[in-house]
């Protein structure tokens, strides 16, 4: 029950009706206030505010990420960023005048008429969003050059000097092919680039016309975990895309910046104190060298020559040069260790034991007699020893390289076994090795000589494959893993990058050992094999026994691959042109009776192999034993450290000059020519 009485009912009448028209009054004073207002802003000042919100825009500019590094087992940095200025130009902003400010910046930075219709390519490519977005005009931008733009920027609407961390490849040309480069990416590239990164969940903004992104080895084919994510920077700019001098108090504080996070890194397996020596110490114009561990098929080295400086490729490289490089005889841009494939010569003798040993047309025991050559019909093959061996068996056959034995054991195999045995040890089929381009190289067997040769498939065909000649090609890189696989029984995939991690050193990804085989042998064939190997390297009649080493056991062989058709006298291979001298194969592993590391060396055009191969490899080896002998008394303790292995001798300011070729002779002799081995 309420203590207050009710009010009388004339009484709130007459309170609400004054309430009510002060009410109405002060709405229509509220609309009266507005539409004033509406009218100041919108007729009054209309074409001034008009004019201000043109002049003000918030442009984005984009904060490049550090692109990740590329760094050796032991974390010594082979590729990273330096800092760089790149010019740029946003279309919109300079509007109609664009034609103008293009033709004073190719005065101001002296660009080349290449690098001018490239821009005005961008610029007629710019449409609709598209003129909103800068596009590089200028990559790289030399100090004294970024000097004199500073002092003209004012009279150049919609240039802009971007700070951008270019790439640094500190040992030049070493390791080149393997790495690769970066370059701009052109229109059709960016289309599916852009939809890559659409589909991807890494955050990564688009890439924009100008972009550079990793055009070969290494680069390429880590390009997503390398580049990181950009970052962006909001500014307020006039109508010609200068930055505004009130533009803390346009933007919040939280809102202007918004910051880039910095690529991954790769994790080599290279030992690059290895990688040094091996460059140091190769005498090749043109070849290869590289070493694998044997236990897990980790490279711990990859010569790879010659190679145009990633440098020069990534940045200033003018038409010139790069016409120069395309023309070179001898084929820098060529990665040889897996796309380039060659003749094995006598290395391939190894394989033609197993096929004899396993299919049963040799024994253990087996002894054929050598006058020299080797006679089928009406064709004769000359063995390396114009006088012959003599009687010979396995560890004589492979020791001295006696090629009459080979002859006869191709001739009664047929290519169809020397095939088949040839891929299960890897040769002839890609590695899988984790770069983009590799060859598959070729053993061929009768389908293929009755597809591809005129008159098919002929009885002394497979007398020269059992040397390694006629059509048989296979890659320095399945070489290597068949010799891995000759010293451990493994057909490992060669891989070359242990990990990725973060700019914060935590594992992204860790890559482990990958077998591809374990090929089903007799131990009797291994032990035969081997001990011809061993005796190749460490008995007198050996073809490197002068390179043999005291300190541990090697196991390999030697292998001169014919180029040109052998005539009835021999020439030295200095006496030759550059292009019809031999290729010098060296392929061994060691410690012979426990393997850790696999070493093939390939020395284009150089002659023999026990002479332009054998010495780097076996070099090789010692240095890594070295390395590892030192790095096991460094992990022991300080008060053990004795002093640390001597530095290579400094690597050739230059190559050798290129000899000049109007064209490459075809490698290999025809089929049921002559041949020789090591």
């Amino acid at each position: 029950m309420s203590l207050i009485p009710p009010s009388a009912p004339g009484a709130a009448q007459k309170d609400f009706k004054p309430r009510l028209l002060w009410a109405t009054g002060v709405a229509a004073l509220a609309f009266l206030v507005l539409v004033g207002r509406l009218y100041q802003l919108q007729i009054l000042r209309g074409d001034e505010y008009v004019r201000k919100a043109e002049e003000n825009f918030v442009k984005e500019i984009r904060q490049p990420a550090d692109r990740g590094h590329v760094v050796d087992r032991n974390g010594r940095i082979l590729v990273d960023s330096r800092p760089s200025y790149d010019v740029t130009l946003t279309p919109y902003f300079c509007g109609k005048g664009c034609d103008d400010v293009l033709a004073r910046l190719g005065t101001m930075l002296a660009l080349s008429q290449e690098e001018i219709e490239a821009a005005r390519v961008k610029l007629r490519a710019a449409k609709k969003l598209e003129r909103f977005r800068p596009f590089t005009v200028k990559v790289d931008l030399a100090r004294e050059v970024l000097d004199i733009y500073l002092a003209n920027q004012m009279d150049l609407p919609g240039v802009d000097v971007q700070a951008t961390p270019h790439r640094s490849y500190r040992y030049g040309a070493l390791g080149g092919h393997l790495i690769g480069y970066m370059n701009e990416a052109g229109p059709d590239e960016l289309k599916k680039l852009n939809e890559e990164v659409a589909a991807s969940t890494t955050g990564q903004g688009p890439y924009l016309l100008g972009d550079y992104v990793g055009r070969r080895g290494l680069e390429r084919r880590y390009e997503r975990f390398l580049r990181g994510v950009d970052g962006k920077e909001r500014v307020p700019v006039d109508a010609k895309g200068r930055r505004k001098e009130d533009a803390d108090e346009l933007i919040p504080e939280d809102q202007r910046v918004e910051p880039s996070l910095p690529g991954h890194n790769l994790v080599l397996s290279l030992d690059w104190r290895l990688q040094e020596f091996a460059e140091s110490l190769f005498p090749a114009t043109a070849g290869v060298v590289i070493a694998m561990d044997a236990k897990t098929g980790f490279l711990l080295a990859l010569v790879d020559r010659p190679a145009p400086d990633p440098n020069k490729m990534s940045g200033r490289i003018t038409a010139q040069e790069l016409a120069a490089i395309h023309q070179d005889p001898l084929q820098p841009e060529l990665f040889r260790a897996i796309q380039q494939h060659y003749h094995p010569g006598s290395t391939f003798k190894a394989l033609t034991s197993i096929a004899a040993l396993e299919e049963g047309v040799y024994h253990p025991g087996t002894t054929v007699f050598c006058p020299g050559h080797y006679r089928m019909g009406n064709h004769v093959w000359r063995c390396d020893k114009d006088s012959g061996h003599g009687y010979v068996d396995f560890t004589h056959a492979l020791g001295a390289s006696c090629d009459v034995f080979f002859y006869e054991a191709g001739a009664k195999l047929g290519a169809d076994s020397l095939a088949k045995w040839a891929n299960r040890f890897g040769l002839g089929v890609p590695t899988g090795f984790d770069v983009a381009g590799e060859v598959p190289g070729l053993v061929p067997d009768v389908s293929w000589h009755d597809a591809k040769v005129k008159g098919g498939y002929q009885k002394g065909m497979p007398v020269n494959l059992a040397i390694g000649q006629g059509d048989v090609n296979v890659t320095p890189m399945q070489q290597l893993v068949f010799y891995g696989a000759l010293a451990t029984g493994i057909v490992w995939k060669p891989q070359v990058v242990l990990r990725i991690e973060d700019a914060d050193g935590k594992v992204v990804q860790a890559f482990e050992p990958v077998e591809r085989g374990r090929p089903q042998i007799k131990k009797s064939t291994r032990d035969t094999i081997m001990q011809g190997l061993l005796a190749a390297v460490n008995e007198p009649f050996g073809t490197a026994y002068w390179q043999r080493v005291k300190e541990f056991t090697v196991a390999g062989k030697t292998g001169t691959a014919q180029v040109m058709k052998l005539g009835a006298r021999r020439v030295k291979a200095e006496a030759l042109p550059y292009f019809e001298r031999d290729h010098a194969w060296f392929a061994a592993f060691a410690p012979a009776e426990d393997p850790e590391i696999v070493v093939v060396v390939l020395n284009e055009h150089s002659g023999f192999g026990s002479s332009n191969a054998a010495p780097t490899a076996i070099a090789l080896l010692k240095k890594w034993m070295e390395l590892k002998a030192h790095d096991a008394i460094e992990r022991a303790g300080p008060n053990m450290l004795g002093p640390p292995p001597p530095a290579p001798a400094p690597a050739p300011a230059d190559r050798p000059a290129a000899p000049s070729s109007p064209e490459r002779p075809r490698l290999g002799a025809a089929d049921g020519e002559g041949g020789h081995g090591a």
